[in-house]
């Protein structure tokens, strides 16, 4: 699964705000430096579980949405966020209070 390009630079600058180093969250995933720089920079995938496993060291969201993508010809899943209405109803749905309130 690929990072989509909102993602990808959302995870860029939380390594960078957060001063993290590509070698230590490559470390703690158990994966080559440059696998996970490719990865966070959308030239290369990882599996669904890496990419939740990064998301949560990084304090991150980990609902996503997957959508069907094409890299260099060949059909992938790329890994969005889910669109705004996508998380209201997920809200309205954890919280019915909610409708009706504006």
């Amino acid at each position: 699964m690929f990072l989509g390009q909102y993602v990808s630079k959302l995870m860029q600058e939380t390594i960078a705000y957060l001063k993290l180093s590509y070698g230590g969250l490559a470390h703690e995933m158990s994966i080559p430096e440059l696998v996970l720089r490719d990865a966070v920079e959308g030239k290369m995938g990882l599996t669904h579980g890496q990419w939740v496993r990064l998301g949560k060291m990084l304090g991150l969201p980990t609902t996503y949405q997957l959508r069907p993508g094409e890299r260099d010809g060949t059909p992938c899943w790329e890994i969005c966020f889910p669109p705004v209405s996508f998380a209201a109803h997920e809200a309205v749905d954890r919280d019915p209070s909610l409708v009706g309130t504006h």
